[in-house]
């Protein structure tokens, strides 16, 4: 790689592998990541989603293969890289029996953050929790209690971000509100990884990492993605909507057949036009003469079922 472009690169892995025994849990990861992208990870349970993102914030060692963070070591610079890197993992890391306050407080000390005050105002305000300042975390609502958890991981000013599904279970407002926090910090040029199960959080990353049993399958832009897939969408309209269903499911190489309103969307991995056209002849001839059928753009969601199945 040139050098002037290595010198954007913040996280670099190579080959990165962590097994428990016989359990490959992360299998062989090389991945480049510039500095202030925001970096989605998506997979099914048990893809290795968390291993991966643990190791690449110093909480759990590799079994093989680099990482390096700014072209440090946690082997070497474990100490200073800590205070590169804030981690919120899937358990909120806020203390049930400490005040909102007691927390920024008590992560301010521990990472020896001078004038923590100020800094903890600032985030309590800007998370909309000020108010709730003098609130147990345990009384918390869970999407507080995750604002509350990210303010606590960048009160020392991190340049990087890692977040293990931090909007698992959030409501709908709360999870809208982190990200608009998420947004605000990449202004400021940090560097954030987050796993998310909402594809439709996925699409806001400038770049997205598929992981299926441990090996990532893809990493790229979401347009790259769904341009380069090897799937085909399509969408019918009919007036008769549960009776095309139920033939379009009769198609062996069609999946993913889903009701949306007045439409169907089903999904093929068949390139071949003819296949598709025997679907919707079939629709009319049996159903609707009227049915319309057109090929529309595969989802992030549709490109990633497809890639986990093969």
């Amino acid at each position: 790689m040139p050098q002037y472009l290595r010198a954007r690169m913040i996280i670099e892995t190579e080959g990165l592998t962590k097994k428990y025994g016989e359990l490959t849990a992360v299998d062989g990861i090389t991945m480049s990541i510039e500095k202030g992208e925001l970096i989605g990870i998506i997979g099914p349970d048990g893809a290795g989603k968390t291993t991966f993102l643990r190791m690449l914030a110093g909480a759990l060692e590799p079994t093989g293969g680099t990482l390096t963070v700014d072209g440090k070591t946690f082997r070497k610079n474990r100490l200073e890289l800590k205070e590169e890197i804030g981690y919120l993992s899937q358990v909120s890391q806020a203390y049930g029996d400490l005040t909102v306050w007691e927390n920024i407080e008590f992560f301010a000390k521990i990472r020896k953050v001078r004038n923590w005050e100020t800094r903890g105002e600032d985030l309590l305000q800007f998370a909309r929790l000020k108010r709730f300042k003098d609130r147990l975390a345990d009384q918390l609502s869970g999407g507080m209690r995750q604002k509350l958890g990210v303010c606590c991981s960048v009160i020392h000013q991190p340049r990087i971000l890692v977040l293990d599904e931090p909007t698992t279970g959030v409501d709908p407002v709360s999870r809208r509100e982190l990200w608009m926090i998420l947004a605000t910090f990449l202004k400021e040029s940090m560097t954030i990884l987050v796993a998310t199960p909402y594809l439709s959080e996925a699409e806001r990353c400038n770049r997205v990492a598929l992981f299926n049993q441990g090996k990532l399958l893809g990493f790229d832009p979401v347009s790259a993605i769904t341009a380069n897939a090897k799937v085909h969408v399509y969408e019918i309209t009919t007036k008769n909507i549960r009776a095309a269903f139920d033939i379009v499911s009769t198609f062996s190489f069609v999946e993913n057949v889903t009701i949306l309103g007045d439409r169907i969307d089903f999904v093929t991995d068949d390139l071949s036009l003819d296949s598709a056209g025997s679907v919707i002849e079939a629709v009319r001839n049996r159903v609707d003469q009227k049915a319309m059928m057109s090929e529309i753009g595969a989802s992030l969601d549709n490109v990633f079922a497809s890639l986990i199945k093969s």
